[in-house]
């Protein structure tokens, strides 16, 4: 792994031609020009080649669908092997014994707890969104000239994003709005980037450790989701989401709307925010509402109960 940093470094930071960094690393030229263009860096999944299983063969697709499946699921609801070999036997004919199922169920859950662990994180993983808070005028009812605070829930891989707007950018609002976009887009995304807004952080430890407020973990737990907070002034770690909030102001929110119905604006906005998702994203050249269908499969299932507010209060902090 030095050996293939030291040739990034050459190709990306100091500009050397892939003949100049074979000639000084003595790599063959077409090893060089591997690494230098090499963009993903995870690990590659050692697949369960079905002739080691000469019994599941035909079946390893179905089983795979499905564990990969339950990954999104609640734990208490993913399929056991007992299930698995049910479901097998049931609906798709399956003849062999439940100790092949077991062997092969064992084995696939290892590989992918090993691709898991060894992870590397890619810049914009699917089903991983940003969010941020943003300032705009607006006119009340009388005419008047207020500042409102739009939330934006963008997702990077995708370029897709979601508002919704408030007269303020408390607790509520954040709550609020994260649950009105999960609705509508039917689904949680797997890790949330934010800054630390002080209506999900209460206070900033160390490095990476954050004691988070009672209420925004609540709603992570109830909706199953990660959250990732920014370095402290260092909001272009979540640039996509920054960047997205300059883009609904000069989009959607000119000229300054008057806004009567916070609720009624808010049922406007996201149509308004599936309708921008029809063009062409700006380096992959595919509509943004095609990526989408594509990334959405990678969300977390909903919770089944809408009210997160009916859990008991969580009185010890999560550092």
């Amino acid at each position: 792994m030095a050996q293939i940093n030291y040739i990034k470094d050459l190709y990306e930071k100091e500009g050397l031609s892939l003949r100049e960094i074979a000639r000084r690393t003595g790599k063959d030229f077409r090893t060089v020009r591997k690494y230098a263009y090499q963009e993903n860096w995870n690990p590659p999944a050692k697949k369960l080649e079905a002739e080691e299983f000469p019994v599941m063969g035909k079946y390893i697709s179905v089983v795979n669908q499905w564990l990969e499946e339950d990954e999104r699921e609640p734990r208490k609801q993913r399929h056991s092997v007992k299930r698995i070999y049910d479901r097998l036997k049931s609906e798709h004919g399956y003849k062999g014994s439940y100790s092949s199922v077991k062997r092969y169920v064992g084995l696939r859950k290892a590989e992918l707890k090993r691709y898991t662990e060894g992870f590397l994180p890619l810049a914009h993983p699917p089903g991983h969104a940003q969010v941020d808070f943003g300032s705009f005028k607006y006119y009340d009812v009388l005419g008047n000239g207020c500042e409102g605070h739009a939330l934006i829930v963008s997702f990077p891989s995708s370029n897709t994003g979601w508002v919704q707007v408030f007269e303020a950018e408390n607790q509520e609002c954040l709550l609020t709005g994260l649950k009105r976009i999960f609705e509508y887009i039917d689904g949680v995304p797997v890790r949330l980037k934010c800054d630390n807004m002080t209506t999900a952080v209460a206070q900033v430890l160390k490095g990476s450790d954050r004691i988070i407020s009672d209420g925004f973990y609540r709603f992570m737990l109830h909706h199953r989701f990660e959250a990732d907070f920014c370095t402290p002034a260092k909001g272009n770690e979540k640039g996509n989401v920054e960047n997205k909030v300059g883009y609904t102001r000069r989009n959607m929110l000119v000229p300054v709307p008057t806004i009567t119905d916070f609720e009624a604006f808010n049922a406007k906005l996201l149509k308004l925010c599936d309708k921008d998702h029809e063009r062409e994203h700006y380096v992959r050249g595919e509509l943004i509402s095609d990526l989408w269908a594509i990334e959405k499969r990678h969300l977390l299932k909903k919770p089944q109960s809408c009210c997160f507010k009916s859990y008991p209060i969580v009185t010890s902090k999560r550092a």
